[in-house]
């Protein structure tokens, strides 16, 4: 497992490069402000496809909240050398309806991430 710690501003679209062939298994935000509203979110992406969100649940900010997973494409496999540019990079993107979703994120990515492939296919 790898970690990686990003600075997200309110309102900010930042994109992450990939160290190495991986999913995204985890993701944990700590809103940095104790203006947090219900709902503010940090969302992960591959391109256009949301893979994991974090919403805050108090208001109180400044505590870990977990992400989930989305159930379709939370699998989806990041690739440094993937000949698609947007699959190179995790896209994270923080939203407030009115509070602050400025936040200290932790991604933690499983290296071990691989595609399973029928034998015909190889």
């Amino acid at each position: 497992m790898i970690d990686l710690t990003i600075a997200v501003a309110d309102g900010a679209t930042v994109y992450v490069p990939i160290p190495c062939r991986c999913t995204l298994a985890k993701m944990v935000a700590v809103f940095q402000s104790s203006d947090v509203a219900a709902n503010d979110t940090i969302k992960a992406y591959r391109d256009s496809t949301e893979v994991n969100a974090v919403t805050a649940v108090t208001e109180a900010g400044l505590v870990p909240e977990v992400g989930v997973p989305d159930s379709t494409h939370g699998q989806l496999i990041f690739d440094p050398e993937s000949a698609t540019a947007a699959n190179q990079v995790i896209k994270l993107i923080s939203g407030s309806e009115n509070g602050s979703a400025a936040a200290i994120v932790t991604l933690s990515l499983d290296e071990s991430a691989y595609v399973k492939q029928a034998a015909s296919e190889a």
